[in-house]
């Protein structure tokens, strides 16, 4: 039997260039939300960055555990702002090929032009990014298969089809196969839009035709819309591409009373420090692909992060934030997203950025659980689980080498399924 190319399904190329000025303002932090542009353009700079690495270590010389956790921040600043697209893909690359000299990553690019309602400064725009992106998928073209990060707001309708065809029918050759610039659509649906918006109709259609996989952002945390205006994304009753059948209605029933609730609690309010945390959560729900699902059946879609860990495991006793919300939404999203790929056959997961909590043994417990569910069919749910690690992100976490060799530990069962197998069979590459 032909053994695949190793996958990691789930990283980031995009560095402080690609994002706004007052892109910080994802931190759960009131000091960090008053002086986003400040801090990043502090951070920006090469001595700014040593002088924190200085007194940082200095401070934790007599903590070995606080030590190694600022020496990890620190690795995920010097990514993410002093490399090119092309040099952060390269140290993923690195790490890959240790296990596979053909090792495919898939890089997911993020239309961020639209997560602030005010104008940025030094932010280079998303088609400008996606030029390095190409420029990345030139060097490497058999290794390299990045996402096109999809907005409703840059585009929409008909012309957002005719903008993403150049991306999806244009390409280079190599050894006699033509491999496009792009293999996949990236959603990130809590940077301020529903996947369910009727302006992404036409292109799920497209997608669905011409078989490219879809992966999205699923989790509470993360980036998001960090504007001020977030009432505006969200009208107590969103317009839906719904189909209009029984599923589809009971599914946006739910959603909009859900949206009412959180109006009623106001968690949904506008305010100058784009403190979102809990409104962009409703942009993220898994529930929301319920309408897609059923109106393109054939068509692929992961949802990433398996809901995230916080949605594995009930871990709500610490978090004040997550005792409300559970009152509201109880299921688990991870639960959730269990049910759906048991109706949907074509709906996948991943275990990006979850994964660096694999040490945590209630949560491999609960990961390893999940894989071993039959689906309606009878098949593993375990077929339509995911490799990726959601570099760089988890440089905060653990390093990259580091999540690959938990990986291959906790889940060694699994692990040629979901690093081989399974994305063959979503991402449908030619060898």
């Amino acid at each position: 039997m032909k053994q695949y190319p190793f996958s990691n399904i789930h990283t980031h190329v995009f560095n402080s260039e690609c994002v706004p000025d007052n892109f910080l303002r994802i931190l759960p932090s009131k000091f960090v939300r008053r002086v986003p542009r400040l801090i990043k353009h502090i951070l920006d700079t090469k001595w700014a960055r040593r002088t924190i690495a200085f007194f940082a270590r200095l401070g934790a010389k007599k903590d070995n555990n606080k030590r190694k956790a600022f020496d990890k921040y620190i690795g995920f600043l010097e990514v993410a702002t002093q490399r090119k697209q092309l040099d952060v893909f390269e140290l993923e690359f690195e790490v890959g090929k240790q296990y596979d000299s053909s090792v495919r990553i898939v890089g997911l690019t993020m239309n961020m032009d639209f997560m602030d309602n005010r104008p940025s400064r030094h932010q280079i725009t998303f088609e400008t990014q996606l030029e390095a992106v190409k420029d990345i998928k030139r060097y490497y073209p058999t290794n390299f298969f990045p996402f096109l990060g999809i907005d409703p707001r840059h585009k929409s309708g008909t012309d957002l089809v005719n903008w993403a065809k150049s991306y999806f029918e244009t390409g280079l050759e190599k050894n006699g196969i033509i491999f496009p610039y792009f293999s996949g659509i990236k959603l990130y649906p809590a940077l301020g839009f529903f996947a369910f918006d009727p302006r992404l109709d036409e292109l799920y259609a497209y997608a669905e035709a011409n078989q490219l996989p879809i992966i999205t952002h699923v989790t509470r945390v993360g980036s998001q819309y960090i504007g001020s205006k977030i009432t505006e994304l969200i009208p107590l009753t969103p317009k839906s591409l719904s189909n209009g059948n029984a599923e589809s209605v009971a599914a946006m029933t739910e959603i909009t009373n859900r949206i009412s609730v959180y109006y009623n609690k106001k968690w949904i309010l506008d305010n100058k420090l784009g403190d979102n945390d809990k409104a962009c959560d409703l942009f993220s729900h898994p529930q929301n692909y319920i309408p897609i699902l059923e109106k393109y059946p054939n068509l692929k879609i992961c949802l990433a992060h398996m809901g995230g860990s916080n949605e594995i495991i009930d871990s709500n006793k610490k978090d004040s934030d997550l005792k409300q919300i559970r009152r509201v939404d109880s299921q688990l999203w991870c639960d959730r997203i269990r049910d759906m790929m048991f109706r949907y056959p074509n709906l996948y997961t991943d275990i990006s950025y979850t994964l660096s909590d694999l040490d945590n043994q209630q949560v491999k417990a609960a990961i390893i659980q999940f894989m071993n569910t039959p689906d309606a069919q009878g098949q593993l749910l375990a077929k339509r689980v995911l490799f990726g690690t959601d570099f760089f992100m988890t440089e905060q976490e653990k390093r990259e080498s580091e999540l690959f060799k938990l990986s291959q530990v906790e889940l060694s069962d699994f692990h040629d399924i979901i690093t081989r197998d399974n994305p063959q069979e979503f991402l449908r590459q030619p060898l």
